[in-house]
């Protein structure tokens, strides 16, 4: 039978009428009835068979799809869902011989968005059942991106998600997971791992530790464990999870990330060792250093994962580049390795604390006391919500290891946490040049200066000085740059010394330039200032730029 199109001019009484509507029927007379019905401006197509009008979709565009079904059982409703599987972004309405409340269910369950009667069809039902069809798929197909968006991310993620049951079962995965515990896919990780506890854990009494700080907390963050891949190899890991209650508060699961941390795992320990060795004595510490000098190499190497390899997010769960916190850094040794050293860690799921330092000097003696500062700080995650405490300890701790070296070794520090929820901040600053705070809305910059107006001594002076715990508030579109001196401390031609106050200068000359760029192009300027080019000192820049939570 041939295609007939059945076409009019302007329609009147539809609000967003579709414009071409695809019938499928092999009685000529259902599309001059469609385009009676309708009235002017609807472009109506006729073809007789259900691969007739897959054709014409190939070639051309539809709004909506009509069905007749000439007799109501099984092979209509499968051709409904043929339909709409081939065409699924299209609306498809059935119009039946009779109405059937029965079968007229069975055709939606099958794929139909509507389904209308033909001996009692009518231009009011005929038009609203269009208008609903419409709407519905357009939320339909509304919820489809959304979940393949959705899916996208999770499949994409670095860190390994999870959901389990209680009883250690695993419920999903992504592919991320999969692949830290050395699987090829998701499915054949929750195929394989039907025990937690027994299967995984080298410690099956983690799973019991877990679990019992799950029923405690509800949340969980940083659980580090060792665990066994699927060859048999064993890696660290460090878990963050939340227990998902039912309205009447029953558990449900368990869900959460896992990231693979055996390289920061290994470098700890190599730290530790390093450290041990040099609180023993100062015979030992020149022999280490000795040995150190020929494995510079691989000491940059750790070194290097001393630092973030990855930011935290605020809120935890959300991707990071919709964080509250955006940060950036440069880290840029003198020599091989440095005396600059920084952290960003998750305080809490609204807190993070940022710490920056300098010991004196650089290079392998200056990077060595890097490594017990960044171990101290670590040891030291219980009083990391008070700064002032924080800088405290840490200075009586590295004093206790340093004084038995024979020779002072002087550390400049600053440690800020700042709520992502207020934008408050609490900082000390041990020395330390003050950090900036660029209000980029006013275009204004200003040093971070201490409450009470007065400088703090730097860490390794004395045993057991008071560090105060000073506080601010910075406005979502602020960036706050921390810094070493080693970034203005440079000599240009003539003996001329850059400064902090051409520092700032440059740096609002810069303020368009989004963080990463502004911080590559304030390092050339003043490499370009530089009479020899380079930097003569370590330098470290950080910057964390405040988005403020999008609730």
């Amino acid at each position: 039978m041939a295609r007939k199109r059945y076409f009019h001019g302007t329609v009147t009484g539809m609000e967003t009428p579709p414009q071409k509507i695809l019938a499928i029927s092999a009685d000529p007379g259902l599309g001059r009835l469609l385009s009676d019905l309708l009235g002017a401006g609807v472009d109506v197509t006729l073809e007789p068979t259900s691969e007739a009008a897959l054709a014409m979709l190939a070639t051309n565009i539809f709004h909506v799809i009509l069905l007749e079904i000439t007799q109501a059982n099984a092979a209509a409703l499968f051709q409904i869902t043929s339909l709409t599987t081939m065409a699924p972004r299209l609306p498809v309405i059935a119009v039946g011989p009779q109405e059937d409340e029965s079968y007229m269910a069975e055709a939606i369950f099958s794929g139909a968005q509507d389904y209308l009667s033909r001996p009692s069809l009518n231009a009011p039902a005929l038009r609203h059942a269009l208008q609903s069809s419409l709407a519905r798929q357009q939320e339909r197909l509304a919820l489809l991106d959304e979940k393949e968006n959705y899916y996208g991310i999770f499949d994409h993620l670095v860190e390994g998600l999870f959901r389990t049951t209680v009883t250690g079962h695993y419920l999903l995965a992504n592919v991320a997971l999969a692949r830290i515990y050395g699987y090829e896919s998701p499915l054949e990780l929750m195929a394989s791992i039907k025990d937690i506890a027994g299967s995984l854990y080298v410690d099956s009494l983690r799973r019991e530790e877990f679990i019992r700080l799950m029923q405690q907390n509800d949340v969980l963050s940083g659980f580090e464990s060792k665990i066994y891949r699927k060859d048999g190899s064993i890696i660290w890991i460090a878990e963050n999870c939340r227990a998902v209650r039912d309205a009447q508060g029953k558990l449900l699961y368990y869900e959460g990330t896992v990231e693979d941390i055996s390289e920061r795992k290994h470098a700890e320990e190599q730290i530790r060792r390093a450290t041990a060795e040099l609180s023993r004595s100062r015979e030992e510490l020149r022999n280490k250093n000795a040995l150190m000098q020929e494995n510079l190499r691989t000491a940059r190497e750790i070194q290097l994962t001393m630092l973030p390899q990855q930011y935290p997010s605020f809120p935890p769960q959300i991707p990071i580049e919709q964080s509250a916190f955006q940060f950036v850094h440069r880290y840029e040794p003198a020599e091989s390795v440095s005396g600059d050293f920084f952290s960003i860690s998750a305080i809490s799921d609204t807190e993070v604390g940022v710490f920056i330092c300098d010991v004196t000097g650089h290079g392998v003696r200056a990077a060595l006391v890097t490594a017990m500062i960044r171990a101290l700080s670590e040891e030291l995650k219980p009083v990391a919500r008070d700064p002032g405490n924080f800088m405290r300890k840490l200075n009586y701790d590295l004093c206790s290891i340093l004084k038995n070296t024979g020779s002072p070794m002087l550390t400049t520090a600053f440690y800020a946490v700042v709520d992502c929820r207020t934008g408050k901040m609490r900082f000390a600053n041990a020395g330390h040049p003050k950090p900036l705070v660029i209000h980029r809305a006013i275009h204004r910059i200003e040093p971070l200066a201490n409450n009470s107006g007065r400088s703090q001594p730097a860490l390794g002076l004395f045993d057991d000085p008071p560090y105060q715990t000073s506080e601010a508030t910075i406005a979502p579109g602020d960036f706050l740059m921390l810094f070493t001196d080693g970034l203005y401390e440079v000599q240009g031609e003539n003996e001329e010394l850059y400064s902090q106050e051409r520092l700032m200068l440059d740096i609002q000359t810069l303020l368009p330039h989004p963080p990463n760029e502004l911080f590559d192009a304030l390092l050339q300027v003043i490499r370009d200032f530089a009479v020899n080019g380079e930097f003569d000192d370590d330098v470290c820049l950080v910057g964390m730029d405040y988005q403020g939570l999008n609730l």
